[in-house]
C-alpha cells in the first residue's frame, strides 16, 4: 500500500447515481487504511452532513441535480476547508476542468478511469498530491493556452457567480429558475446578465450561447 501520511483515509462520496455510489463505497471500504464515512446523492444532503463526519477526502461528481457542481465545490471548500476535494466526473472539457480547480478541487479524474486509478487518486490527494487523469492534464494545459474568443473579453473576465449565471442562461434556463437554483433574486440575475453581455461583447442570447458552446461551458 502506498504511503499517504494518513493512517486511515476518511472518504465521503457525492454522486447522484445510487448504484455507482454504492459500488464505490463497497470497493473503498475494502481497501486497507480507507473508510467511507458517508455518502449523498444531492448537494443539500452532502452539505448538511459532511461537516459532522469530518472526511479527509470528498469524491465529488459535478452532475448533481439540485445545485451547480462548481458551486458545490466552492461551498464544500468553505464548509470543510481541511478536506481534499477530488472530482470524479464525465466532463473533460478545458473550461469545466479549469473552473473546478479554480473552485477548490485539488484533483480531477474522469469516470472512465479504472477503479485502481480512483483509489490511487484518493491516496495521492490525501497525502498532498494533485491527481489528474491523463486526458485532464492535457485539458488544463489547453485551457491555459486557449485565447479568448474573438470579439469578446474572454470568460476569465467573469466572476465565479457570473460564470454560473452564464452557464444556466446559455443552457436555456429561465431567469426565474436561474434565480431559484442560485438562491438569488431574479433582479440580481438580470444584473449579472447585463454585466456578462458587456464583458463578453454579446448583443443577443444566441451569441451568448455560441460563446458558451465554443468554450465548452455547455454542450451543443
Amino acid at each position: 500500500m502506498p504511503e499517504t501520511g494518513v493512517s486511515n483515509i476518511r472518504v465521503y462520496l457525492i454522486d447522484d447515481h445510487p448504484v455507482l455510489r454504492e459500488g464505490f463505497a463497497r470497493a473503498l471500504a475494502a481497501e486497507p487504511g480507507m473508510s467511507v464515512v458517508g455518502q449523498a446523492g444531492t448537494a443539500a444532503d452532502a452539505l448538511r452532513e459532511v461537516t459532522s463526519v469530518k472526511p479527509d477526502v470528498v469524491l465529488v461528481d459535478l452532475n448533481i441535480p439540485d445545485r451547480d457542481g462548481i458551486e458545490l465545490l466552492a461551498a464544500l471548500r468553505v464548509q470543510i476547508p481541511s478536506a481534499k476535494l477530488l472530482v470524479l466526473s464525465c466532463y473533460d472539457d478545458e473550461f469545466r476542468v479549469a473552473e473546478a480547480l479554480r473552485a477548490g478541487a485539488q484533483g480531477y479524474l474522469v469516470k472512465t478511469s479504472e477503479l485502481t486509478e480512483v483509489i490511487d487518486g484518493i491516496r495521492r490527494i490525501a497525502s498532498g498530491g494533485a491527481p489528474l487523469s491523463q486526458r485532464i492534464a492535457g485539458a488544463v494545459v489547453r485551457a491555459m493556452r486557449k485565447p479568448a474568443p474573438e470579439g469578446t473579453g474572454g470568460l476569465d473576465a467573469l466572476t465565479p457567480r457570473e460564470r454560473q449565471v452564464l452557464r444556466l442562461l446559455a443552457a436555456g434556463i429561465s431567469t426565474r429558475e436561474t434565480a431559484a437554483r442560485l438562491t438569488i433574486s431574479p433582479k440580481t440575475v438580470e444584473t449579472h446578465r447585463v454585466r456578462i453581455y458587456a464583458k463578453l461583447g454579446c448583443k443577443s442570447a444566441v451569441e451568448l450561447t455560441r460563446i458558451a458552446v465554443r468554450t465548452g461551458l455547455i454542450e451543443a
